[in-house]
């Protein structure tokens, strides 16, 4: 069972997310551009620009394509930080995406064995695939760095064992960061989920004391001369659409300072983090708070830029491939890390999706 130490790193990796709002008259409506030309753009002030990591959503990952093939942006970036890949195979990553023969039982193992047991890697391999095809017409190559920290699975024999795997997800790639990019004088698109990108942790009342609230843009920015550009992508289904951006042309981005976007309240985009639940971390516990201990934030102080792809209810998320559903041994293995490591409604959903019955795990 997992500790209440770390309910909150837990809950980020399975929520997204309603309400409340406050408003300031000084600020105006947000300007809407087109959002490879802005992306683009924050890289010349910026070595990091942050952006939603795709969660299966279709609409995000024909973006984050569309963004890495444009030249402008193969001129400007060194590195394409991703979330749901391992880092404990980054040396197949990087060889194959510079071109070299790297045998696919191998090179799957990327993507397959992340640290979150529900995460299947499909738009990871469609991620690094494309970036090998980009990389096949320039000089200067794309790296594309694994972010999740080297767990290695024949090892994890008790749910502590995993759980300790499961509290280096912010700050195993924070200092990645440092590390492989920054401390080289690169610049990286980093994708990664919504709650990874906070400057400040909704779950903990935006409590940054405790080790538990950090995120993987707090650590980077604890360095004071480090500012990530990170862009929230309006995707939640459970979120109300701002009316003024729904009259967006679809691709768009906007800055937020000083808009009244970026006056909301951030609940107003998370509220779905954590169920709707904040903690304070006492004594090494989590506590639960009540409604009226909940602090709010202005938008524009958690987040640079908003992305705005249509309409969350048009949204699709991708399906799982044919050949996977039919690789009994991926299935088998999958099923029994989901048992053991949960969620485990991910154990019938996995079942539904590949067509199997109800019940007994094979």
């Amino acid at each position: 069972m997992t500790s209440r130490r770390s309910v909150l790193i837990v809950l980020l990796t399975m929520t997204h997310g309603s309400a409340g709002a406050v408003q300031s008259s000084t600020h105006g409506a947000a300007a809407p551009v087109e959002p490879i030309t802005a992306i683009v753009e924050a890289f010349r002030t910026h070595d990091i620009v942050a952006v939603t990591d795709p969660h299966g959503n279709v609409q995000v990952q024909a973006f984050l394509l569309s963004l890495i093939a444009d030249p402008r942006f193969t001129s400007a970036v060194n590195d394409i930080v991703i979330e749901t890949a391992s880092s404990r195979y980054q040396d197949a990553i990087d060889r194959f995406v510079r071109g070299d023969d790297i045998h696919r039982d191998v090179l799957r193992k990327a993507w397959e064995d992340h640290v979150v047991p529900n995460s299947l890697g499909v738009q990871a391999e469609e991620m690094i695939r494309a970036v090998r095809g980009v990389n096949a017409s320039l000089s200067r190559q794309l790296r594309v760095i694994a972010g999740d920290p080297p767990i290695d699975w024949s090892n994890i024999t008790s749910p502590e064992d995993h759980q300790r795997w499961i509290e280096l997800r912010d700050s195993y790639p924070a200092d990645l960061i440092r590390r492989q990019v920054l401390d080289r004088g690169r610049r990286a698109l980093v994708i990664y989920g919504q709650g990874h990108l906070q400057r400040r942790q909704v779950l903990s009342n935006y409590d940054m004391s405790t080790w538990q609230s950090q995120t993987v843009v707090s650590l980077l920015e604890h360095d004071a001369a480090v500012h990530v550009f990170n862009i929230w992508t309006m995707i939640d289904t459970s979120v109300k659409t701002p009316e003024e951006v729904t009259t967006w042309h679809v691709p768009s981005f906007a800055s937020l300072q000083g808009t009244r976007l970026g006056a909301t309240d951030f609940d107003a985009y998370s509220g779905g983090f954590g169920f709707g639940t904040r903690f304070s971390v006492r004594s090494g516990n989590l506590v639960p708070l009540e409604r009226h201990e909940w602090q709010t934030m202005p938008m524009e102080d958690q987040f640079d830029a908003i992305l705005y792809l249509g309409p969350p209810s048009s949204m699709t998320n991708a399906t799982i491939p044919t050949a996977l559903c039919q690789d009994s041994s991926f299935v088998a293995e999958r099923l029994q890390r989901l048992m053991r490591f949960g969620p485990l409604v991910e154990v019938e959903n996995l079942k539904k999706a590949c067509g199997l019955p109800p019940g007994r795990v094979p």
